[in-house]
This record gives structure tokens, sequence and C-alpha cells, in this order.
């Protein structure tokens, strides 16, 4: 091994998502004397301008078409040139590239699983082409990180992989920017204004992509029923993100005649600031790796209802830390938001427990500090 650990993250990077923040506070946190890091990027967006602030080294092939396969020697020139002990790839692109690029050399590869790969695609089409990209390149993978239990479970149970081979990292986050309440109010009444929303009125919110898998349409059908049961005239839903699936949103909410009611804000980059401003956070997803933004909901002091999708019930424990509700379920989804509204002990019972939770399991230390002690492994192990 060389004097300092040397770690090559690829990523397509297009977006700003999860897997994006997931790497940025990775890498952030290493000790710079103890380990060298650097990014490929397929694109030069957002998140590439966010490392280089940070002061990371990255590259990016976006000269290179979609699907020009000269991306793959750019791939294995990066490699070479960094000499890693270690490529960490992110998503299915960057893995069957990363995979490709490092078969026939002597580096060890890991993969961070962020999702299921078989709720990632609408197209029938596009999801067959993936899973072969994605399963017929495992053999060159050394070791596989997955975001939760649940996908844990599905890489051994359904995909065959040796659970040797696994290791369950919680995504760590800066907890910092939620739990700011000196500026909580001053951020509650600036962005009520600029949303539109009465200052006294009770706010539920959603953060996401706006995607099939968010379970969004089943988020407005139980607003709806929310709004019909109780006559609320006073309460609101904030939606904060955007999509492809955004225009048929808003389509069907002018359908069920709520758009009043409702405040599409899009994508914000000021996404703590954003949950100072509501009061009950919903998240409807039919299936989740792990839920990133619950947690950064729980770590703003919101109380919350998830439905039980994927790595969610891992942490949202009902009536413990949250609700939980059935995936695809408006009217027990309504029925949770009617009974936590209604009840602020319980909320004040969960935010408690929530935020101490989150304290302990999802900070970026703890992240840092477990994946930090699998990359040692994985290079003492070939070393020997």
């Amino acid at each position: 091994m060389k004097s300092k650990l040397r770690v090559l993250h690829i990523i397509g990077g297009g977006e700003f998502g999860g897997a994006e923040q997931h790497i940025l506070n990775l890498l952030t946190s290493f000790s710079k004397e103890k380990v060298e890091v650097a990014v490929v990027c397929f694109y030069d967006a957002l998140f590439a301008r966010k490392l280089r602030e940070a002061g990371i080294t990255v590259t990016t092939l976006h000269t290179y078409g979609r699907f020009d396969m000269r991306i793959l020697q750019g791939v294995k020139h990066e490699i070479e040139k960094m000499d890693p002990d270690i490529v960490h790839t992110h998503g299915v692109k960057a893995n069957f590239l990363g995979r490709l690029a490092v078969r026939n050399l002597q580096y060890r590869t890991i993969t961070t699983v962020h999702s299921n790969l078989r709720y990632d695609y609408v197209s029938p089409f596009a999801s067959f082409v993936t899973t072969q990209m994605e399963k017929r390149t495992r053999k060159w993978n050394d070791h596989f990180i997955t975001v939760s239990r649940a996908l844990q479970d599905v890489l051994i149970q359904e995909d065959g992989i040796p659970a040797s081979k696994t290791t369950v990292i919680y995504n760590g986050t800066d907890l910092t920017p939620y739990q700011l309440h000196m500026e909580k109010e001053v951020d509650r009444k600036a962005l009520r204004e600029e949303w539109n929303l009465p200052q006294d009125a009770f706010v539920f919110g959603n953060v996401g992509r706006i995607v099939q898998i968010k379970g969004l349409p089943h988020l407005l059908d139980a607003f709806s029923l929310y709004l019909k049961k109780t006559n609320a005239t006073n309460s609101y839903l904030v939606i904060i993100g955007d999509g492809p699936e955004r225009s048929s949103l808003e389509e069907q909410a002018n359908r069920l005649g709520i758009t009043s009611f409702i405040r599409f804000v899009g994508f914000r980059t000021d996404v703590p600031r954003c949950l100072h401003a509501i009061d009950l956070y919903v998240h409807a997803a039919l299936y989740e790796g792990l839920g990133y933004t619950i947690v950064e909901a729980m770590a703003s002091h919101l109380p919350v209802i998830a439905t039980s999708a994927g790595g969610v019930p891992e942490f949202v424990l009902s009536q413990e830390t949250g609700l939980l509700v059935t995936p695809a379920s408006p009217e027990e989804l309504t029925e949770a938001m009617i009974t936590l509204e209604a009840d602020t002990d319980l909320q004040q019972k969960l935010v408690e427990q929530a935020s101490d939770m989150v304290e302990q399991r999802f900070t970026i230390d703890k992240m840092a500090e477990l994946t930090l002690d699998l990359y040692h492994r994985l290079v003492a192990k070939s070393a020997r």
C-alpha cells in the first residue's frame, strides 16, 4: 500500500441527488493527510462545480457523447493516471465502465448501491439493458456497500451476491444546517411569504425528485382526501423538487380541485431553510433504498409520516420515530396526516426520539469511519 491511501470515485454526476451529496459529504470528511481522493464525472454540471469548490480533484469526461464508448478509455486513463488503491463506483453507467476499465488491472473495486435497480427505470427496455449492464460486470467487483439492510437483502437473496462481499453503511449527513433553530423563525416567515402561504397555516411538505417511484400521485390523493375529511381551509402541501412527472402532477392537482392548496416550489439548493418553513414531513415513496430526505426532516425536528418501503422501516419506527403507512395507500396516509396533525404530544415524542436516533446513526463522521475502515480492510486483503 502507498504511504497515503488513494481513492478514485466514479459517478455520472449529471444531477445533484442523494448519491452526489453522499460522495461530497464522504470525501470532504476524510483527512487530507491520510487519504488522497479524486472523482471522475461524465458530466460537467452542478456536482462537479461543488467538488471543485470543496477543493476536491475532479475530472469530467463531458466531451464524449452519451453513448460514445471512447469514454471507457477516458475512465481507464484516469484510473491508471491516479493509480488508486480503491476504485469506488456509483450508478449503473459508472459501475459498468469502471468495472470494464479495471477488469484486467490490479485495482480493488467497490460499488455503493444507493437504490434498487428494479425501481429506477420506467421503461422496460431501459430496465432490461441497465440490469444486464450491472449484473454481467459484477464479477469484476470486489465489494458492495449498501445504504440499507433492505438493499443488502436484495443483493444477497435476489442477486446471489455472497454476504461476505457486502457491507451496510448508512448515508451520513451534515446535520448542522437542519438544526440551526436560531434561524428557523426567520426562514419560516420569509419562505411562507415567498410561497404565498399564510403565516399561521399548517404546512405539510415533501422533498425529492418528481418521479414515479416517489409516489407523489398517492400523496396528492391523500391530501385531497384530508382536505375533504377535515374541511381544512388553512392547510397546505409544499412539493420541493422537480422532475419529469411534475406537469402530470400539476394536472392531477387541478383535476382534484386542490391547486390553491398546493405549492410546487421547484428544485431548491436551500433545503434546510425550506424544511424550517413546514410543519410535518410526508414521504410517500413506493420504494426507497434508504430515504435520505426523511433523515434531513428528522434532523430539522419535524414529525414524519413515511411509507414502509425499502430501507425506511430501518429507522422510521412506527409510533417511536415516525408514523409508517403502507405504500400506495392514500386512505391510510390520510388518516396518519389527520392523526399526527391533531396530536401535538405525539408530534413532540416522535421529534425527540427521531432527532436522537439521527444524531447517533446518520452522521458524516460515522459514515466516513466505517467506509475508511472497509477501504483499509480491502487493501490489506489484497496485499496478502
